[in-house]
């Protein structure tokens, strides 16, 4: 090579050096806004996933207490959408692994958009029963879309936002919901109320394409067995961490459903407090939930796995007793205030261990939410037959055995799976215990 052609060399890949130091001095910025870009976007889909569905929610129940409804069928009604969900939860996670979320959760939400124009000609308690049996049909699609998403970024996000999902959907349910549904119903009646519901479904469908993805070539190959897929089900509750987390899980959907079904019927009809102080109630839950998610996230990865489970298990006692003892309204807001904090503690643990799992997020997500769903279904289902029995406000202080239950059966879990570390080698991650 001569020297003409040694310096054109030279300068060509000084060229290229030069040209490629901007490129990669602007890669970490470019990560950096994908990954807020993400956050913001996904947080405002489940701000107004929250807000939407909690006023649904609640015009639902205003709407059968004022046809009549009584407590037992006001709990069948709050139910059949968890029944629902519960059918079509496993199934769900296999079609968002095959298809992909963003295609899947715009087709779900045309359900709910539909039947929630419905829903205010039903005129009989038993057809809304059936109108929220029917969405729940379709909402575990939407769920497994998000949560499946949400896991599989957290490594990228970062765990100390582990609780952030779960607190923009409280800001919704517990804050935005009620405020928007009490006010809508007030002004323009329920026939407006349940029209707007459907509308921000119709407003989600469009928005989620700008914030789900579709599926991975390698996801969809796998998610076409069905026998390969309940196998590998199998599998994941053979883990330790996955299987405690469903068992808290059950347990904490089943209490936190029981308080969101009944307190307002408690506040109303038991305790003959006025509408504006059931729905502060309500709007309590969302705050204590939201400062809670956003507050403890640092604090859970401190603290052990047992210290953040006993105070879960003080507040959820206090929580319970206050609400079947108390007769005003700042005993009952202290009972919602207890129960919100430990049950954000709960979830707070359940997204760190599964979210460090290395199994698909997308079939983690469709267990989590059965479990969930089975949790909230026997919430309400129980707590509606149980207050036949023994009134409603005794029910509350029947569910502490329960809450006993629970905690022995998650001691033996933990005391279960120590033990078989001590005896055995530690187990390599990702192998089943």
């Amino acid at each position: 090579m001569d020297r003409s052609t040694r310096a054109r060399a030279i300068a060509s890949s000084s060229g290229c050096a030069f040209a490629r130091q901007p490129v990669s001095a602007l890669a970490p910025l470019a990560r950096v806004w994908a990954r807020e870009r993400f956050v913001s976007h996904f947080m405002l889909l489940a701000l107004a996933s929250g807000t939407t569905i909690s006023m649904a929610q609640l015009a639902t129940t205003f709407y059968a207490l004022k046809l009549g409804a009584s407590t037992a069928q006001i709990g069948v009604i709050s139910s059949m959408e968890s029944l629902g969900m519960v059918f079509m939860t496993l199934p769900a996670g296999f079609l968002v692994a095959r298809y992909g979320a963003r295609r899947v959760y715009f087709i779900a939400s045309a359900g709910p958009m539909l039947l929630n124009f419905v829903l205010p000609w039903t005129g009989v308690w038993y057809a809304i029963a059936l109108t929220q049996w029917l969405i729940g049909l379709c909402i575990p699609f939407r769920i497994v879309s998000m949560n499946g998403a949400f896991l599989a970024q957290l490594k990228r996000i970062g765990f100390a936002r582990a609780g952030w999902y779960r607190a923009a959907m409280s800001v919704g349910m517990g804050m935005l919901g009620p405020w928007l549904a009490t006010w809508l119903i007030g002004a323009q009646g329920y026939a407006a109320t349940f029209a707007a519901a459907g509308l921000c479904f119709a407003a989600m469908a469009l928005f989620s394409r700008t914030v789900l993805d579709d599926a991975s070539p390698a996801a969809a190959s796998q998610a076409t067995d069905w026998r390969a897929g309940l196998l590998h089900l199998r599998t994941l509750i053979g883990f330790a961490d996955i299987r405690e987390s469903l068992v808290v899980e059950v347990f904490s959907s089943a209490t936190k459903s029981l308080a969101s079904t009944f307190i307002v019927v408690l506040a109303i009809k038991t305790l003959g407090l006025p509408q504006t102080q059931a729905v502060q109630l309500l709007m309590m839950q969302g705050v204590v939930a939201v400062i809670a998610l956003f507050a403890f996230g640092h604090l859970v990865r401190r603290l052990s796995h047992a210290s953040c489970y006993a105070i879960s298990l003080a507040c959820a006692v206090g929580g319970l007793t206050a609400f079947g003892l108390g007769h005003s309204f700042a005993i009952l807001m202290a009972g919602v205030v207890m129960l919100g904090i430990g049950s954000s503690l709960l979830h707070l643990i359940n997204m760190t261990q599964l979210g460090t799992h290395s199994a698909d997020k997308n079939t983690i997500s469709g267990l989590y939410n059965l479990a969930s769903m089975g949790g909230s279904f026997c919430g309400a289902m129980g707590g509606g037959a149980l207050s036949r029995y023994v009134g409603l406000q005794a029910t509350f202080l029947w569910w502490l055995p329960l809450v006993g239950m629970a905690s022995f059966a998650l001691w033996r879990l933990r005391l279960a799976h120590a033990g078989h570390a001590a005896r055995h080698a530690a187990p390599r991650s990702g192998e089943p215990v």
